[in-house]
């Protein structure tokens, strides 16, 4: 028992602790503070405090009446059935009471260090957390070979409670930090631990100083992920940041913001120079396979970089131009890294008036279908048509698919859009001679979206017209990351009788690979062989190669951009099925398109005779 007296100066050693760590004071602070505070209530005792790490290492956290290079030689000790008084308590879970570290066998190694300073006994208390794992020991020295006093022994069982709930708390405290400025997936900082860092490093910014604010986006993971699934897409992404980390020199800061998205901080001299030397070395990282769960994946990055020279330029202005150097950096065709520059400005500002116009376009019903017929070689007569879709601005003029359709696809407008030419194409069709077929390029947005098989046998009922009659054009840079609901998409059409055509033959990178993959019925080789025939000898190797293979798999071949006779004669004469192109006719609005069809003249259309109309 104790007196009234020291029952309530414990009472106000509790409340002063407990308040301490109410007001969020540090750990190391608020056990020093025990400590003295418990030396003051007995004068004749040396108080320490040791925390245990996961891996049953200890570590001083509070010794102030101790040498602190006795403290050090602890740090890190291993605890154990023969580690002194602190390193047993942990190890057995319970108190230790050492009346004599001269001849106690659980001080022989360390006896060494405690007799020199006159630590003659030592007694020591488990920490325990609340699931009773042991996070630390809580210790009395004594100058004197004895054991603990009743006094101390009240004092002790109410500090390792203080003790306890200090080191939890603090624990809590650590992980909400990390929480919420790091990145749980790849263990980097987070957004927001970026802009705090970036905040900070732009204020602090001194003459010839500089920083460098570096954008990341990986290229091709969404692909990855759509085809191994979230897992192994995390295990990548943790992959990406080791590499990114062993880029980075000391002074860089690497996050991860969201995504793929990720980004440095760069502080420099010549930011120009440092930054392009950084990007450098990531897209090297970055181009190198990864091995992911036996799996070797290939991605890739696209960086943007801006940078800051003075104070004043904020990080979401310096955020908004390493935005623009990204997307010029994925607009070149990926892999690739742009420094921003203020070009990009007066780019973006088009960019956002064109997807403004697109927008207003769309909802207006402003675009419009021209059909270009396709015509057989072994008769000369058009046996299908390509559905083609224009944009005639009011300012701009005549826009090329190939300027607008990207946006459309950025803005998440493809289905609408697509569903439209659809259903207009179908409908135009059925009014044309029977088993002239249509032709529509396919987006591969189109391919991935739910429901998009209903969305086609729809237009088919809505239209009437038979499923073999619409041929779906595909390219083959959509294919080439092809996921699973793709697969299952082309294979479902196959399955209604729908005609699938491999759009732009030869520009991709896995063509053969593509033809056993997908059930094809015809290739279309690109206008950038046919425009070489009679003057490239490899580009008519190549379509000679390609007509043979298609004919050996039972695949129709047609040749896209066909502009001249002698092109025209050549591909009969290799046995290609269809060519296509200005010398047999130009796109043609639908009323031409329905009286060429009507009239049925082979030697006009092989001619062109007063049907080279202009759309």
């Amino acid at each position: 028992m104790i007196d009234d007296r020291s029952s309530a100066a414990l009472q106000r050693l509790q409340g002063e602790i407990l308040e301490a760590i109410a007001r969020g004071e540090p750990l190391q602070r608020i056990a020093d503070l025990l400590c003295r505070r418990v030396e003051g209530l007995v004068p004749d005792v040396v108080c320490s405090i040791l925390v245990v790490d996961a891996q049953g290492r200890v570590h001083s956290l509070a010794a102030p009446s101790l040498p602190e290079p006795y403290s050090h030689s602890l740090d890190g000790m291993s605890i154990g059935p023969v580690a002194g008084s602190c390193g047993t308590a942990a190890w057995r879970g319970e108190p230790v009471e050492v009346t004599d570290i001269e001849t106690d066998p659980l001080w022989v190694d360390y006896r060494h260090l405690a007799l020199p300073l006159g630590l003659r006994a030592c007694w020591s208390s488990p920490i325990k957390a609340r699931d009773g794992r042991v996070i630390g020991t809580f210790a009395f020295y004594y100058r004197t070979c004895r054991g603990p006093a009743a006094i101390e022994r009240a004092i002790v069982e109410r500090c390792v409670d203080l003790c306890a709930i200090a080191i939890e708390h603090d624990a809590v405290q650590a992980h909400v930090q990390r929480l919420a400025f790091h990145d749980p997936v790849t263990g980097l900082a987070n957004r927001s631990a970026f802009i705090e860092r970036a905040t900070a490093a732009l204020v602090a910014l001194a003459p010839g100083e500089a920083v460098n604010v570096l954008y990341i986006d990986l290229d091709d993971f969404k692909a990855v992920n759509d085809t191994l699934g979230h897992r192994l897409g995390d295990q990548l992404l943790g992959g990406v940041a080791q590499r990114l980390a062993a880029c980075m020199h000391a002074d860089a800061f690497v996050a991860r913001l969201g995504g793929d998205e990720f980004a440095v901080l760069q502080p420099c001299r010549d930011a120009e120079a440092e930054g392009h030397q950084l990007a450098a070395r990531i897209r090297a990282a970055l181009d190198e396979p990864f091995d992911v769960d036996d799996q070797r994946v290939m991605i890739g990055a696209s960086v943007g970089i801006a940078h800051a020279s003075a104070p004043g330029l904020d990080l979401d202005e310096l955020a908004r131009r390493a935005d623009m150097a990204l997307y010029e950096a994925k607009a070149a065709g990926r892999r690739t890294h742009r420094f921003f520059d203020a070009a990009m400005d007066t780019h973006v500002q088009m960019r956002r008036s064109l997807k403004q116009d697109l927008r207003a376009a769309i909802e207006a019903g402003a675009f419009n279908l021209v059909y270009q017929p396709i015509v057989a070689l072994e008769t000369g007569e058009p046996v299908a048509v390509e559905a083609l879709l224009r944009w005639s601005h009011p300012a701009r003029g005549n826009v090329p698919p190939a300027s607008f359709i990207p946006v459309v696809e950025e803005m998440g407008l493809i289905g609408p859009l697509g569903d439209w030419v659809l259903r207009t194409a179908c409908a135009a069709a059925a009014r044309w001679p029977r088993g002239i077929k249509v032709g529509v390029n396919l987006s591969p947005l189109q391919l991935r979206r739910s429901g998009f098989v209903l969305d086609v046998v729809g237009a088919l009922q809505q239209s009437g017209l038979p499923a073999e009659r619409l041929d779906l054009e595909v390219t083959e840079s959509a294919l080439l990351a092809s996921d699973i609901a793709t697969r299952t998409a082309i294979n479902e059409l196959h399955d209604l009788g729908v005609r699938l055509s491999l759009d732009d033959f030869g520009t991709g990178y896995s063509s053969l690979q593509l033809l056993r993959a997908f059930p094809f019925d015809k290739i279309k080789i690109d206008m950038s062989f046919v425009r070489d025939i009679g003057i490239d000898a490899d580009s008519e190797a190549i379509i000679r190669a390609v007509i043979r293979l298609a004919r050996d798999l039972g695949i129709r071949t047609a040749a896209e951009g066909v502009e001249t006779a002698a092109q025209y004669d050549w591909l009969a004469h290799h046995r290609c099925s269809e060519v296509q192109g200005f010398h047999c006719s130009r796109p043609l609005v639908e009323a031409d398109l329905r009286a060429l069809l009507e009239r049925g003249a082979s030697s006009e259309v092989a001619a062109g005779a007063d049907l080279r109309s202009s759309s």
